[in-house]
């Protein structure tokens, strides 16, 4: 049995994976952009591209004039006056990473200028630069003190070129050997987060049992228990948002009710954080989210676990769920009325042809569109008794084919931006034949995320899986030296836990 309010059947064939990016970044109404890479907009990554073309010409003057020579003179200014519209625009520092021979700008890959700027990072690497940091206080002498680095062939380590720029008194300029895109170091720091939230997850499962329980007597009174739910999940997600959002990998096949809750407020947290709601409408949203579906204790079992199709009469009852939830969280009197609110709209749908039936011209509150849309997500990609789950990136092209219809299109676009083309646990194949999941979404390359490989294309499984950025390119052409082929259902791959790669 599902009650979802949208069927993809007859309206065409789904969005492959490269159309719905496309989609995504297309800008058709208001752009709600979800998690944001640093250059977000296009006039930020247009300046992110001249920083990197005004330190490669000044290096190549460097290497033809000397550094007091008018063309060299020229480049070094524009070098610093780059970075200078960079703070402009907020930046406090700007860092260009060099991560496996691509060229990265803070976290935004360059493949373009990966390829073009060849000369520039093999110089950098030969001086045991993998990262180099730019200040807004800095100035044309130590701009000119990197470029001069650059040539300096006596410099072949990072504590010569350290010592290089200390000794020219340099301080807006810092060099690493070590890019920022390199996560070796924070495994600790990962499992220690990874736990907290965890806890955050196990806590909200006993409570939304407890809370469960009471309303199938029709005793649905404290949910002081649900808020402390919200703000643990919520002090989490500002600390390590992957983290929390990892936990919605985690699906359970026997307790359904209460994991797909849990994890549906996880999602419109995240989400609602994205989409710039304030703190206090998070924990109101939070809490929303976890009893949007109450109602559904007042529903037999037998019809909410059928298998097969539901007849007309139990389809009138499935539906009274929405009302039946409202009419409990009234009882409760809470404060807060947006649960009782997201309970009675979630199926109205979009376009307000669902049920019930609205009152007059209203439309769903902003926070029924969030629950809605990740309501749907988690529900397809969760494998109940009476089918398969539907595979990440399928579920996505669903939402995105719904768009205007059951679902808000900027609501939508937002939640595939955040969760990428293919979310964290997501198992795919990759175009070598190996198995891999994601672990970590880029969004500034929705299509090529960062992911950890399982087993090698004969199929065998390795001891510690081998991480992988697929934005990492092949210099020569320019094209991503690994790429994804398919994705998969993590059964099919073999794999019983996702979340433990997270």
């Amino acid at each position: 049995m599902t009650d979802a309010p949208y069927r993809p059947e007859n309206e065409g064939p789904l969005a492959t994976p490269a159309e719905i990016a496309q989609q995504t970044a297309a800008a058709e109404g208001p752009k709600m952009v979800a998690v944001q890479a640093p250059f977000a907009t296009p006039e930020k990554l247009a300046l992110a591209r001249e920083l990197v073309r005004t330190i490669a010409v000044a290096h190549t003057n460097a290497a033809l004039y000397p550094t007091t020579h008018p063309s060299v003179a020229s480049s070094l200014e524009e070098f610093v006056a780059a970075m200078q519209k960079l703070a402009h625009h907020g930046f406090e520092h700007v860092t260009l990473n060099i991560y496996k021979n691509t060229l990265f700008v803070e976290n935004q890959v360059f493949p373009e200028e990966s390829v073009t700027y060849r000369k520039l990072i093999d110089e950098f690497l030969a001086r045991g630069i993998s990262a180099a940091t730019f200040s807004p206080s800095m100035r044309t002498s130590d701009a000119a003190a990197l470029v001069e680095l650059l040539g300096e062939v006596r410099v072949t380590g990072i504590d010569d070129a350290k010592a290089y720029l200390e000794a020219r008194g340099v301080s807006a300029v810092t060099v690493a050997e070590t890019s920022t895109l390199d996560e070796t170091g924070d495994e600790e720091r990962n499992r220690e987060v990874r736990a907290r939230a965890r806890e955050s997850y196990d806590a909200g499962l006993s409570a939304m049992r407890d809370i469960e329980a009471q309303a199938k007597l029709g005793r649905v009174a404290e949910v002081d228990s649900l808020q402390r739910v919200v703000g643990s999940l919520l002090d989490n997600l500002l600390q390590d948002p992957a983290a929390v959002l990892g936990l919605t990998a985690i699906k359970g096949h026997d307790d359904y009710t209460l994991n797909h809750s849990i994890n549906v407020c996880i999602l419109s947290l995240s989400l609602g954080s994205a989409l710039g709601l304030s703190t206090e409408e998070l924990r109101s949203l939070g809490l929303a989210a976890l009893l949007y579906d109450i109602g559904k204790v007042r529903i037999p079992e037998e019809i909410l676990l059928k298998a097969g199709p539901l007849t007309a009469e139990e389809w009138h009852i499935v539906k009274r769920h929405t009302e039946e939830g409202a009419d409990l969280l009234k009882r409760i009197q809470l404060a807060d009325k947006m649960p009782m609110i997201v309970a009675y709209e979630h199926h109205q749908r979009h376009d307000m042809l669902g049920y019930p039936d609205p009152a007059g011209s209203t439309e769903q509150h902003l926070f029924s569109k969030i629950v809605a849309v990740c309501d749907a997500y988690d529900a397809m990609t969760t494998m109940r008794p009476f089918r398969r789950e539907i595979r990440p990136d399928k579920a996505l092209a669903v939402l995105m084919q719904g768009r205007g219809k059951a679902y808000d299109p900027g609501v939508t676009k937002a939640l595939v931006a955040m969760l990428g083309i293919y979310p964290m646990g997501a198992v795919v194949i990759l175009d070598d034949g190996s198995t891999a999941v994601v672990y970590r979404v880029n969004n500034d390359d929705l299509l090529h995320p960062r992911v950890k490989v399982l087993a090698d294309p004969s199929g065998r499984w390795h001891e510690t899986p081998e991480v992988l950025d697929l934005r990492v390119i092949d210099v020569q052409t320019g094209e991503p030296l690994r790429s994804i082929r398919e994705c998969v259902p993590a059964a099919d791959a073999g794999v019983d836990d996702v979340w433990q790669y997270l």
